[in-house]
């Protein structure tokens, strides 16, 4: 899903995403970030990745804050904890946390794909 694709929808997206951050401040700042990034630099958020999504809906927030920060470079040991912490605090069960932390063991795979592309992957995230 790009923006351009929602631009008629924006607000319910918006909405949807922005409900799930149960008015907890600092995720809150992070979706804003992830959001003006996703309308201003045409990024395409795919959902959960080869993962069941938080109650089947694919406009997650955890996710959408997730590949935001991989998209723009931030790949390896602390976005992925950010990660963690986020769904976490948004009440996620334990077998969805547990099936994603399974997947992040492979983050290395992304961390060096990065570096195959010339872009220099950061761990240190700006937005906590």
């Amino acid at each position: 899903m790009r923006y351009d694709q929602i631009k008629e929808i924006e607000e319910a997206v918006f909405l949807c995403f922005f409900k799930q951050c149960e008015g907890i401040e600092w995720i809150e700042q992070s979706f804003f970030i992830a959001w003006e990034s996703f309308k201003n630099d045409g990024w395409n958020f795919d959902g959960a990745t080869f993962v069941r999504e938080k109650n089947n809906n694919f406009l997650e927030t955890a996710a959408f804050i997730h590949d935001y920060l991989n998209l723009v470079g931030y790949v390896g040991k602390k976005p992925d904890l950010y990660f963690i912490k986020i769904m976490i605090a948004l009440n996620y069960g334990e077998n969805i946390i547990f099936e994603r932390c399974k997947w992040l063991q492979w983050t290395w795979i992304n961390y060096f794909w990065h570096w195959l592309r010339g872009k220099k992957p950061k761990n240190k995230i700006p937005i906590i």
